[in-house]
């Protein structure tokens, strides 16, 4: 017999693993997003176009294009 417990148990098991999943792809997209603007400063595209195409940050695309520079 299940118990209670058990079963409050389980579901904590399946949201962490959801949550998990979950994270992962947002990190996987973003790590994407990354590579795409590296490449595109790499070809020479101008920052604010960067920004656009992969829609992170101008911030942050101008950090990744000061890191390409060193």
């Amino acid at each position: 017999m299940i118990t209670n417990i058990e079963r409050t148990l389980d579901e904590m098991k399946r949201q962490a693993l959801l949550e998990g999943e979950t994270r992962g792809k947002i990190e996987g997209k973003i790590e994407g997003k990354i590579e795409v603007a590296r490449t595109a400063l790499k070809r020479g595209f101008p920052v604010d176009e960067v920004a656009e195409i992969t829609g992170l940050s101008r911030e942050t695309v101008l950090e990744l294009k000061k890191q390409l520079e060193n």
